[in-house]
């Protein structure tokens, strides 16, 4: 059950590093609509909050967890989402009209999110880290289990190539090679 609550704290902790980058485009387009500070220094606070708990959290996996053994059998790159996030999320938001922003209804779609994001098994590759020069793949393992993020420096193009992984949390890898 130890093991559990920390997969999920670092799910929780890798996931909400993820909007981080909306929560920078949040105050952007608050201080452009309202001029005020209050509001963007905190989306800004709050954004830092979430990059240093996953700058920490990531360093520690990357140190720490003991690598294990795998036999990918598939291996197809997941970098093009990345694309997708901007085109998705952060467009979208950056068009958003401030006047129209209404914080209980944000409030209880964070609160849904986050109940997705802990109890869901999959994974979205981090922007963080793809601006840190890292590349993402989805794998398949000879166990049968496919959808598993791996996170890597290497440029791969054979699923031979990985043999050794740290599993930071359920169906996210990070290369132990690379």
């Amino acid at each position: 059950e130890k093991r559990s609550m920390a997969n999920n704290l670092q799910k929780l902790i890798y996931n909400l590093s993820v909007a981080s980058p909306l929560c920078f485009t949040f105050a952007i387009l608050w201080y452009i609509q309202k001029q005020t500070l209050i509001v963007p220094a905190l989306c800004v606070c709050l954004a830092s909050f979430f990059m240093l708990c996953f700058a920490c959290s990531f360093w520690y996996a990357k140190k720490h967890v003991a690598p294990i053994m795998i036999q990918v059998t598939d291996i197809s790159p997941k970098d093009g989402h990345m694309a997708a996030y901007v085109i998705s999320y952060l467009l979208p938001f950056a068009s958003m009209a401030i006047d129209d922003f209404d914080i209980t209804v944000c409030g209880i779609i964070a609160a849904a999110l986050i109940a997705i994001i802990l109890f869901a098994n999959s994974v979205t590759p981090n922007p963080l880290l793809f601006l840190r020069k890292y590349h993402f793949y989805e794998i398949s393992a000879e166990n049968g289990v496919s959808g598993y993020l791996l996170i890597c420096k290497r440029d791969l193009r054979n699923a031979k190539h990985i043999t050794t992984v740290k599993r930071v949390f359920e169906f996210l890898l990070i290369d132990s090679e690379g």
